[in-house]
């Protein structure tokens, strides 16, 4: 048997070899692509930032710790959501993948690492002929049942996805979009979103860099699967910022974090505090500021905002920056707790 195989091998044309190594290597790519899309432990480590004094940044915001995170899997995050009363990180980044971490604390209860961090793709993002790149994920949300949204910039939509504490998983369903949505700029659409505890969702479209205060928004009612849940809504912002994440509190008032960038003044931002009662839709949204994110406080490009309750009953505020990949920028977590709550 050995020896009449091996007779037959002989008589195989060249052309027939070279399509079986091609095929074994196909399917060693596609093994090695599947692998690279499963959770992984990523090569970073994290630094406390010091600012001196631990400034009280305003009459609302006091500054709790900072950390720095170092390495190439945590690059370019956008949306972030903290979690486990602050001892979990998810964040989503530009390029379609989800970055988990575990939050370490001193004992005064300042943020001063992240360890055990992960990174992952995020179902959905592949490239699709005839789209746009789907992989640019700029905020994300945890719904009251557990699951989570997540919206796109450049082919701007939203998509829901299962999942629990591990984060988004599955296979996403894609929401019927805002009124509107598709004429958002290619880089300025959705990025900030908030699920509300009632059910409704915020989002606030970050628009064109033409310096008006006044940017776009939509709050969702579910269902949100039907194509006229979504009314519209203003975001004033203030003169050279826009909008780039938001947080319900736990009162429903909702924090939105808005960006300025300029070659004169380099990067800007700050906080604002959005009443509960106004979110309904035709309503302007005017926050009340809460935090300027200036020195003494590193400056960087904070593009991602969440709040959770904390173990000691306070509510406390995290930021994150996009560092743009860029060398110039860094990835900062910065964490502040909320007077009053």
């Amino acid at each position: 048997m050995i020896r009449s195989v091996l007779l037959l091998r002989r008589r195989r044309p060249r052309a027939f070899w070279l399509g079986v190594n091609a095929t074994l290597l196909a399917v060693a790519l596609l093994v090695a692509a599947s692998c690279m899309s499963t959770r992984q432990g990523v090569a970073a480590v994290s630094r406390p930032i010091a600012v001196e004094g631990g400034p009280v940044i305003s009459s609302g915001l006091a500054y709790r710790g900072g950390i720095e995170i170092i390495g190439t899997g945590v690059k370019g995050l956008s949306g972030l959501v903290i979690g486990d009363g602050g001892r979990r990180l998810t964040a989503v980044n530009d390029n379609g993948k989800v970055v988990q971490a575990r939050l370490l604390y001193d004992d005064a209860g300042r943020l001063s690492a992240a360890a055990d961090l992960t990174v992952r793709a995020l179902p959905g993002t592949a490239f699709v002929t005839g789209r746009p790149r789907r992989s640019d994920s700029e905020d994300l949300s945890r719904l009251p049942d557990g699951g989570w949204l997540v919206s796109f910039e450049r082919d701007h939509r939203i998509e829901r996805y299962a999942g629990g504490d591990d984060g988004p998983s599955g296979s996403p369903t894609e929401l019927p979009p805002p009124p509107g949505l598709e004429s958002a700029p290619f880089n300025g659409g959705i990025e900030a979103l908030a699920a509300l505890p009632d059910g409704r969702v915020l989002t606030l479209e970050e628009g064109d860099d033409d310096g008006r205060p006044e940017r776009r928004g939509w709050i969702g009612a579910p269902p949100l699967s039907l194509p006229r849940a979504w009314g519209p809504v203003t975001y004033r912002a203030a003169p050279g910022f826009r909008p780039t994440g938001a947080a319900v509190l736990p009162s429903g008032d909702v924090l939105v974090l808005e960006r300025r960038i300029s070659l004169l003044g380099g990067w800007g931002g700050r906080i604002t505090r959005v009443p509960a009662a106004s979110l309904r839709p035709g309503a302007t949204l005017v926050g009340e500021e809460m935090a300027r994110l200036e020195a003494p406080l590193p400056v960087d490009n904070y593009e991602g905002i969440s709040a959770v309750t904390g173990p000691r009953g306070e509510t406390l505020v995290y930021v994150v920056s996009d560092d743009n990949s860029s060398p110039l920028q860094r990835t900062l977590l910065l964490m502040f707790a909320l007077d009053g709550e």
